[in-house]
């Protein structure tokens, strides 16, 4: 007989369950590596562009150095939430069901209870890693902080502008947002990178609407700024910029999350611009997670993206549904994006 509550089956339910759609982890950090063990392994290196030097044909080849590369290790954040299950939470009547005579049985009852509390768990997660994922592109670093754990992951991202002076504020109708687009992106195209796409907090995307020289671009049709499409939850297709040095699909990225205080907070900083490459693809670490199995009581590790697993208790009777992850975001370039923050 099947043990609807092994977590072998519980990651059967959740996988037919269509998870909440996300920008930053679906289109940038699509790619997912599990590892074996609570800790993952993430590496950098930079391209030095050699050329291979002449040389006379008796001379024999000139050797050429390796690029190296740092390694780093860390152990997976650990990412948990849980729903617990008591005979009081069965004595209350499901979504849509009689309230009288419904036929239904207690454990039928759990059963259901137990799908929809998963179908809630796996969106808290995902959004937890489009957070995740949202924060290491505009602070180059993850800043890790829950019970009991607080730490830091940096990633040595350096191309970051904070903009305090007034005249540089976006905000100035006549700042010249061209220009420090083209300055932007020539520091990319340095480090190999051609950048086609901007990604806009709420402020910024207000300020390029009404902005002197991005309004004469429009007027001379360089400057396309169609009907609002949506795409992912949140984003919008501002616009499309086509001007000396630079060629950018402009997005508006307006998706919120609520904090521990339970107010609503952007996921991009309103005043934030990121500009990269939309063929980014990064990776996002998985490391495995290790629980006690509710029916042999034995201690099991799962090399899995996520892991679903049952607590129960006979006294007092009940029964905690977990869903645990251990994910890292790992950029494959630290220097394929670049930042200005307080822009607007």
């Amino acid at each position: 007989m099947t043990d609807w509550y092994e977590p072998k089956f519980l990651r059967g339910v959740i996988e037919k369950v269509q998870p909440p759609r996300t920008f930053f982890k679906s289109r940038f950090f699509s790619q997912s590596v599990t590892f074996p063990t609570e800790s993952v392994s993430f590496e950098f290196s930079k391209s030095k562009r050699i050329l291979l030097p002449y040389a006379d044909q008796y001379s024999g080849s000139v050797p050429i150095g390796r690029e190296g590369y740092q390694l780093k290790t860390y152990r997976a954040p650990l990412i948990t939430g849980s729903r617990t299950i008591t005979p009081e939470t069965l004595e209350i009547k499901t979504l849509g069901e009689r309230e009288w005579n419904s036929g239904k049985s207690p454990d039928d009852r759990a059963k259901e209870i137990a799908a929809r509390d998963l179908a809630e768990l796996q969106e808290a997660l995902s959004r937890k890693l489009e957070y995740m994922c949202a924060r290491v592109k505009q602070d180059g670093k993850l800043t890790i902080d829950g019970p009991g754990v607080s730490d830091e992951v940096d990633y040595q991202f350096t191309q970051i502008e904070t903009i305090s002076a007034n005249n540089q504020k976006w905000t100035n109708t006549s700042y010249d947002i061209l220009g420090k687009l083209a300055k932007m992106a020539r520091t990319l195209r340095k480090n190999g990178v051609n950048p086609d796409t901007l990604i806009v907090g709420s402020n910024v995307s207000e300020a390029m609407c009404v902005n002197e020289g991005i309004l004469k671009l429009r007027h001379d049709q360089w400057v396309n700024i169609p009907d609002p499409a949506s795409l992912e939850p949140g984003i919008t297709f501002l616009m499309q910029i086509k001007s000396p040095g630079i060629y950018l699909n402009v997005y508006e990225y307006n998706e919120y999350y609520t904090d521990i205080n339970g107010d609503l907070v952007p996921l991009i900083d309103p005043g934030t611009v990121i500009m990269q490459s939309s063929r980014e693809r990064n990776m996002m670490l998985h490391g495995a997670v290790t629980y006690l199995n509710h029916r042999t009581r034995e201690y099991v590790s799962s090399m899995s993206e996520y892991t679903p697993y049952v607590v129960a208790e006979e006294d007092p009777p009940m029964r905690k549904l977990v869903l645990s992850a251990r994910c890292l975001p790992m950029p494959r370039d630290n220097e394929s994006w670049y930042v200005l923050k307080n822009a607007a």
